[in-house]
């Protein structure tokens, strides 16, 4: 079973890829800790270009991905942005182990195991690695809203999928 096998919001990916990639080698972009609920929104850089994408230049695609009924929350070594692998283990009673985790970094915790995955933006990378650069948002309110990611405090963006 995939990550992706867990996604219970349709297929947000199946336009752009053959193969939805592993959440192997994966940018961590940020991690939104929802203060009504217990969610937890990671944001990262998927590990490969989509097959097929011709919203416009870029050379990343970048997603978010939620997780609802969060307890056993750690966070620890976290300095953004890092490279993780992240792994969704299945528990009993449809719960899920989630692990985001490099050397010298882990952010894990137990969810529901329905998941939500979107947000879905193409962007270039800068030269230090950054994404604060123009983003081509695959929703129709984020191309309105948004010409780049919005700071971390913008819930509408960052607290929801």
């Amino acid at each position: 079973m995939t990550w992706s096998d867990f996604v219970v919001n349709g297929e947000p990916f199946a336009p752009y890829y053959d193969r939805v990639p592993e959440l192997t080698g994966v940018r961590l972009r940020s991690v939104h800790l929802d203060a009504w609920g217990s969610a937890v929104v990671l944001r990262l850089d998927l590990p490969r270009f989509p097959d097929r994408w011709d919203g416009g230049p870029g050379d990343t695609m970048q997603c978010q991905v939620a997780f609802s009924h969060v307890e056993d929350f750690v966070l620890d070594g976290w300095r953004p942005p890092v490279t993780v692998d992240v792994v969704l283990t299945g528990l009993p009673l449809h719960r899920l182990a989630v692990r985001a985790g490099a050397p010298g970094t882990e952010v894990s915790f137990t969810a529901n195991a329905s998941v939500l995955a979107g947000s879905l933006s193409v962007f270039t990378r800068g030269q230090d690695g950054g994404d604060g650069g123009p983003h081509r948002f695959t929703r129709p309110v984020h191309k309105r809203l948004y010409e780049t990611v919005p700071p971390t405090y913008v819930n509408t963006f960052h607290g929801r999928v």
